[in-house]
């Protein structure tokens, strides 16, 4: 993977990277089956919003087969279905990626096993990407099958309760991203474009950057089933904050729940061109990003801040680096997190 220019990565790199080590996809802008995961669940959801009976009656499946082929058996057609208007439990709906109109089919009764061989067998789209929810066992998550109902042993369960997303939720999501994508160089290709001389602890001169669009995209491909949408880089009367995290309400659209402002910083023993940064610098750095999560927070009226500091150091210490912050972030109730980033493998391993 090559860095373009400035130092960053273009849309398609960056989304074929991190889809390797988080799945496929982030935003309305991915591959096929991760919209048609984002938009049966925001039909679940406003299906759910109109009654905690709703979904009660049944299973429901939902197949990527935009145009079905399937004879012998009753067809409803729905032309408005992403709308979520009338109920869909009971039934196997097939539809193309955005889900705006969709052909359903009344599953079989009997368990689950009945209800996958009659996808498989009886309407012969075992093969295609699929998506079952089952709100009697759990009405919180849905299972998405990348490659089919047969192959129940490919899937991955996506979590549809946004609304009790929490600070250790996210400090988990990032815990991840870092393990998998961030801490040395050949954790990712991603990383290893971070640096601009591994063995001199260079970073490029827009690290923070780099580092602010690996996150979006782990952020938004983790929220975004639970209609949180993830917000990077905008403006308020504070300033300019780095993510935003909101959800928009599955029956009212024009009502938002404001979750999380999140503030990352960099820190570093060297410029683009290897001219020392004193220590300072960082100290101050970390000081000025615990002030702008604070004020973003109010300045948005989100539930939750936190400030997310990368240790790019030639000897990262992560702990010391916010220490001196610790206190007053508590009392400001704004989370203060940080992660080192070592410039080689081996400067992990003797950390």
């Amino acid at each position: 993977m090559v860095a373009n220019a400035g130092g960053l990565w273009a849309a398609d790199m960056l989304k074929e990277t991190v889809s390797s080590y988080v799945g496929s996809g982030y935003n309305q802008d991915v591959p096929p089956f991760r919209q048609f995961c984002h938009a049966a669940a925001k039909i679940i959801q406003r299906r759910r919003a109109k009654s905690t009976s709703t979904l009660s009656d049944g299973p429901v499946i939902f197949v990527f087969e935009a145009t079905p082929t399937v004879s012998g058996v009753s067809l409803e057609v729905r032309p408005r279905f992403d709308c979520g208007e009338a109920s869909i439990e009971g039934r196997v709906w097939m539809g193309a990626s955005r889900l705006g109109r969709a052909t359903g089919i009344a599953l079989p009764d009997g368990g689950d096993a009945d209800r996958f061989n009659y996808v498989i067998e009886k309407l012969g789209l075992g093969s295609r990407p699929a998506i079952y929810y089952d709100a009697s066992q759990d009405d919180s998550v849905m299972r998405a099958y990348a490659q089919g109902l047969a192959d129940p042993d490919t899937f991955e369960d996506l979590s549809l309760n946004a609304s009790e997303l929490s600070l250790e939720h996210i400090k988990k999501m990032l815990d991840g991203a870092h393990r998998r994508l961030l801490i040395t160089p050949t954790a990712s290709d991603l990383a290893r474009e971070l640096w601009k001389d591994q063995g001199k602890s260079i970073p490029i001169g827009v690290a923070e950057k780099g580092v602010q669009k690996i996150l979006h995209a782990v952020l938004a491909s983790s929220l975004g089933f639970g209609s949180v949408v993830v917000r990077q880089e905008g403006t308020s009367e504070m300033g300019r904050y780095d993510f935003f995290l909101e959800e928009q309400d599955p029956v009212h659209p024009s009502v938002w729940t404001h979750h999380a402002i999140l503030e990352l910083k960099v820190l570093k023993s060297f410029t683009e061109n290897g001219n020392p940064i004193p220590a300072a610098s960082n100290l101050d750095a970390v000081t000025k990003g615990l002030d702008q999560a604070d004020k973003y927070r109010k300045d948005h009226s989100c539930r939750m801040a936190a400030l997310c500091c990368y240790d790019m150091r030639n000897a990262p210490d992560a702990s010391g680096a916010i220490a001196h912050e610790l206190d007053r972030a508590e009392a400001l109730d704004v989370a203060i997190w940080s992660w080192p980033l070592y410039s080689t493998a081996q400067r992990a391993r003797t950390a």
